[in-house]
């Protein structure tokens, strides 16, 4: 299961035309480019607000440039994994829904198992102490929407200047 993250940048939809109207190669270039310094920018603040209990979460968080030429995207992955093979950072992102009220562990009726499925596997235990949310990657995506806007104004720009001739 994966959580993907949607930004509301403005003028994308300009931006888009001006990407069809500068040909494959620079539109190529400079989304790459902007990519990447996306991805330098909002990769080492993220983790380092991410919550360490063991450290293994936080220092799997890397990104990559994904797709072809035609469809590049940012993908940025914390790929740490529990000793049963089970992709944590959304439960901790996301939580697990199965907590209490006062965030007491829930237990299971006498004699009975819980039964429940976490990124395909399937668990049965006796009782689970719930994971509640913690957004910590929205945090950091709020923090730096100016800077994430001011990159996606730089594609555009070199694209155009390129289109201008300059």
């Amino acid at each position: 299961m994966t959580s993907e993250i949607y930004l509301d940048v403005k003028d994308l939809d300009a931006f888009a035309k001006r990407v069809n109207e500068a040909g494959d190669t620079i539109a190529r270039i400079s989304i790459n480019e902007g990519l990447r310094r996306l991805g330098h920018l909002v990769t080492p603040p993220l983790r380092a607000e991410t919550p360490v209990r063991t450290g293994k979460l936080r220092n799997s968080t890397v990104f990559q440039i994904i797709g072809g030429a035609m469809n590049q995207a940012l993908e940025i992955r914390q790929a740490a994994q529990s000793p049963e093979g089970v992709f944590y950072g959304f439960i901790v992102r996301e939580g697990s829904g199965l907590w209490g009220p006062t965030g007491a562990p829930i237990h299971s009726k006498t004699g009975k198992y819980l039964h429940f499925f976490i990124g395909g596997k399937e668990f049965f235990r006796k009782s689970v102490k719930g994971q509640r949310p913690n957004p910590y990657h929205i945090r950091v995506l709020d923090m730096f929407m100016p800077q994430i806007q001011e990159v996606v104004n730089d594609m555009a720009i070199k694209i155009v200047a390129y289109i201008s001739g300059q």
